[in-house]
């Protein structure tokens, strides 16, 4: 990779007027952050993804002297954590407060569209909570602000839409970038990337730099080898597409349009190298490159987003060891993790019930019951499966035979 950064990190907008599109929705926002006495406290910037509301509040931020305090709600959702996280941001200045060059604190709650389901209870209200007792601003985004879940969070913020932004508007970027990295660069081959793009900038940009990854010189021929752009590009098409990548470049583009679970991604890569390569010293050179993506997936985290380019640059390189060895073959998926939990599912689901009979009885914890109680229970219902032991802990007849039967535990 000739880049050591992504050109969407590298020419990220410094400034309001450096975002491009959505005039009216900018103005709006810039009203809101300059105004002292703020309607509500909250905006909610919606809108598709690329389209510039995480780059608008990034400007904003640095022109107008805030200190941005950043979290993706979708990674970090329940009301303990989000309090956590978010709570002190909102309650206390920045200790330079008092200073010419900031303004205090800005919390910037990304994604709060992820926000949903049983595992999130809590996730949503706590954002709120926030909003209402915050004493500085507070910015939310989405992609999809129709969501049920969403309505409550509505009431309590000003509403600003984000639309696609114009092709000629993402050709004049592209150019400027193509120049700025020394690009011959045909017309026709930047209006293909712009319009394969559907006005999602950041994907267009990608596209560029890992069309260009090998030579500085792009023509039509070579913009039409893109795909049509999906927003929803699942495991098996990522997967798919990173092993027959020609180039690093190529693969991490298809990363970056993937709408895989990180971690599933990873696990899927490393399950699949096998099938991949054949080859023992380039087995081993992948799987020492997606150990460092794994590196970097744990300093991720919750909140360390700015590494996640780390992660798919490691994870590109390790699914194009030898782009010109790769020849077809079936993908395993789900992880086989993962699958060897559903498989063994009821099995663990049984243990648990045991081990909290156990502990109810005892009155231990239910680590201890399955370390020092569960193996001697076992030994007794061994040697008589009617033994009243059994009815004293009120194991039932399956849960008393997966305990003789087991091999370990």
């Amino acid at each position: 990779m000739k880049d050591d950064i992504l050109w969407v990190e590298k020419y990220r907008p410094k400034k309001i007027a450096d975002v491009i599109g959505n005039e009216e929705a900018k103005a709006t926002f810039v009203d809101w952050l300059k105004s002292k006495r703020r309607r509500k406290k909250a905006v909610l910037l919606y809108g598709p993804p690329g389209v510039g509301k995480t780059a608008l509040v990034n400007a904003a931020s640095n022109e107008f002297g805030f200190t941005i305090i950043e979290m993706n709600a979708s990674d970090t959702r329940t009301e303990k954590t989000i309090t956590r996280i978010a709570g002190p941001a909102t309650s206390f200045v920045a200790l330079d407060k008092f200073s010419t060059e900031t303004k205090g604190n800005l919390l910037f709650l990304d994604e709060v569209d992820g926000v949903f389901g049983k595992e999130d209870r809590g996730g949503i209200g706590a954002i709120i909570k926030i909003v209402e007792e915050s004493q500085v601003p507070v910015v939310t985004a989405a992609n999809d602000p129709d969501l049920q879940n969403l309505r409550p969070l509505k009431k309590v913020c000003e509403l600003i839409r984000f639309r696609q932004v114009r092709i000629p508007l993402i050709i004049a970027v592209l150019r400027r970038i193509s120049s700025m990295e020394h690009v011959d660069a045909e017309f026709e081959a930047l209006e293909k990337i712009a319009q394969n793009s559907e006005g999602d900038v950041r994907s267009a940009i990608n596209d560029l730099q890992s069309l260009t990854e090998e030579k500085r010189v792009l023509n039509l021929q070579d913009a039409m080898r893109l795909t049509p752009r999906s927003k929803n590009i699942g495991m098996y098409e990522t997967l798919k597409g990173v092993f027959s990548a020609k180039s690093p470049g190529e693969a991490a583009a298809m990363l970056n349009r993937s709408n895989a679970d990180y971690d599933d991604l990873l696990l899927s890569i490393s399950d699949n190298l096998p099938l991949r390569y054949k080859d023992p010293a380039e087995l081993g050179a992948a799987y020492d490159l997606v150990s460092r993506a794994d590196v970097f997936r744990g300093r991720i985290a919750a909140e360390n987003w700015h590494l996640l380019r780390y992660f798919f640059y490691f994870l590109a390189e390790a699914t194009t060891v030898s782009p010109q060895s790769f020849r077809p073959f079936g993908f395993i998926f789900p992880p086989i993790r993962i699958s060897t939990l559903f498989w063994t599912k009821n099995k663990r689901v049984t243990m648990e019930d045991i081990c909290a009979k156990i502990a109810s009885k005892c009155h231990v914890s239910r680590r201890t019951a399955k370390q020092d109680f569960v193996p001697f229970v076992k030994i007794i219902l061994e040697k008589k499966k009617s033994n009243p032991i059994g009815s004293w802990l009120k194991l039932d007849a399956e849960e008393v035979d997966y305990l003789t039967k087991m091999n370990r535990f």
